[in-house]
């Protein structure tokens, strides 16, 4: 590929023919060595970093596993789930008049047995102000918070507001 380059070749081969001596091109690969040590270390790694951002984006499957590869790779606990913490079911508004009894829009009010329907207050079923939730273990808190913060900053799309939760 165009991206691998063996440099010292390259020296060697940038050379005139008649300096192509064994003394020369010890010296020349000498004085490159510096220059290959860079590009085998730093080239390669930066060109596969870049590859995976390329290749991730804010979608909730790639930013779960671009999570779980880069801090939980041999557990993959981290998860990416939805901002509200539960489904709302439509009851009555304030002006309209209360009803006694509740059903479910599936079951038949004259069935003995229907769904059971958890009633909950307007914190758990309201606006949270996060559009999503990461949920990471707690261990993460204490060494690797600020890095999974830059990492989902980097990810997520504009204007989404995410909110981390330990368990």
């Amino acid at each position: 590929m165009w991206y691998k380059i063996n440099l010292n070749v390259l020296a060697i081969q940038l050379l005139p023919t008649f300096l192509r001596k064994p003394n020369l091109i010890v010296f020349i690969q000498a004085l490159i060595s510096p220059i290959v040590a860079l590009y085998d270390k730093t080239w390669s790694s930066f060109r596969e970093e870049n590859i995976f951002k390329l290749n991730h984006n804010g979608q909730v499957c790639y930013l779960r596993k671009s999570l779980n590869y880069k801090f939980d790779q041999s557990l993959k606990r981290i998860k990416v789930v939805e901002g509200q913490l539960y489904d709302t079911t439509y009851i009555y508004t304030e002006n309209e008049s209360p009803i006694d009894y509740i059903h479910p829009q599936n079951s038949n009010p004259e069935q003995d047995k229907t769904e059971t329907i958890w009633l909950r207050n307007e914190a758990e079923t309201g606006d949270t102000g996060v559009d999503f939730r990461v949920l990471i273990p707690i261990e993460f808190k204490k060494y690797q918070e600020e890095n999974i913060i830059t990492h989902i900053n980097f990810y997520k799309a504009g204007g989404k507001r995410y909110k981390i939760s330990y368990f």
